[in-house]
């Protein structure tokens, strides 16, 4: 297959999008493939300005694809993100197009939108109020439904997909991510010091209200353990979201590029908290699980389908008390504690990138031959 891909999330290897993007590019051509991708950088108009750049990327990747696509003849358009919904909706128009166009969706923007505002009263990722140009005037559900077919991270997504028309069953995929080799058959490491962990960006979709309130209750009423932060940032100040009794147990981490020091970093936390409200699949978990963390996640992505406890504890995070609540029971209940990471760890252990890869790889040929009217060729949608 000779396939475009077009991002619209920078291609770093350390971020979590990033990361799955360009593994899952990098594996179709070990299996023989031709993939261009093309990240942000590529298809951005007028980068210098810092505001709207979901407008700026969508007419990017409109703009961007037709200059493209007369210069090589592909099986597979791929998109990235919400922002092709302009490129989609006007590829689906062309009569008798010669390649699949596939949304490999990072999240579904729409779907996150209505769970932040249910849970935070903002559909803002930081929950603070909206500008004008967060607003959604773009048609993003096209980028879903006009497609020939949908690849999601989650089941979750996919069944919010099938509810709201985008495909039919037979057009939407779950493909899960995987981990890197590096996290994968770790021997347990049980004499862990009384860590509870974190690791992602400070933000209210990442639940950072109610750590702030509930682990702010849980270190006084258990002085022998600490609190770690991993991944927050430089800007992040300790200080100004916990109170000052508590602050000294607190460790904090700004960033971390390497996959092998965040595996060794896991492996020093005994309770690994993900309280997001929303996550189209959630590497964390994933990460944290094959670490030996016994995880508290909140009920989205990857996490939602984990047996609960058993392979994690599972949470409403915007439920008060339901943080401290499940940390105390894991703090409190040592062989709970120890099932958990166990049962955890094994489970992740399927998360493996040959699999994955040639999973995505079977779906598209299949989607191939599957068209309508003859291989390679599809109508309008």
């Amino acid at each position: 297959m000779r396939i475009l891909t077009i991002s619209n999330c920078p291609l770093k290897a350390h971020q979590g999008s990033g990361y799955i993007i360009i593994r899952f590019c990098n594996g179709l051509r070990a299996r023989g493939h031709h993939v261009d991708l093309f990240g942000p950088e590529h298809v951005e108009l007028f980068p210098a300005i810092r505001r709207a750049k979901s407008y700026r990327r969508g007419a990017g990747m409109l703009a961007f694809v037709m200059r493209k696509l007369p210069t090589a003849r592909y099986d597979v358009v791929e998109f990235y993100g919400g922002e092709a919904c302009l490129a989609a909706t006007v590829l689906a128009l062309l009569p008798r197009r010669q390649f699949l166009m596939v949304q490999h969706s990072n999240g579904l923007e729409t779907s996150v939108r209505e769970k932040l505002l249910k849970s935070l009263g903002s559909y803002s990722l930081t929950g603070d109020p909206v500008k004008w140009y967060q607003r959604g005037l773009l048609p993003t559900a096209n980028a879903f439904s006009k497609v020939d077919g949908l690849v999601v991270l989650s089941e979750p997504e996919r069944l919010y997909a099938l509810n709201h028309g985008y495909q039919s069953e037979a057009r939407v995929a779950v493909i899960e991510p995987a981990l890197p080799d590096e996290f994968l058959d770790l021997a347990p490491c049980p004499n862990r010091e009384s860590v509870i962990g974190y690791c992602g960006s400070w933000i209210a979709r990442k639940g950072s209200r109610v750590m702030e309130t509930e682990v702010s209750e849980i270190l006084p009423q258990f002085p022998d353990w600490r609190f770690k932060l991993i991944g927050v940032g430089t800007d992040f100040r300790k200080d100004e979201h916990f109170p000052s009794g508590v602050s000294s147990r607190i460790e904090v981490i700004p960033f971390v590029e390497d996959k092998r020091r965040l595996r060794d970093l896991y492996q020093t936390i005994r309770i690994l908290i993900v309280p997001s409200v929303h996550e189209s699949f959630g590497l964390v978990t994933a990460e944290g699980m094959a670490c030996g963390c016994a995880v508290v996640a909140g009920k989205t992505g990857f996490a939602h389908c984990l047996r609960d406890g058993e392979e994690a504890i599972l949470i409403e995070p915007e439920q008060p008390g339901g943080l401290r609540g499940a940390i105390q029971k894991l703090i409190e209940d040592d062989s709970l504690r120890r099932r958990v990471a166990k049962q955890g760890r094994l489970r992740v252990q399927s998360l493996r990138w040959p699999v994955a890869i040639e999973r995505l790889e079977r779906l598209y040929q299949t989607w191939l031959a599957g068209s309508p009217t003859r291989p390679g060729v599809f109508p309008p949608v």
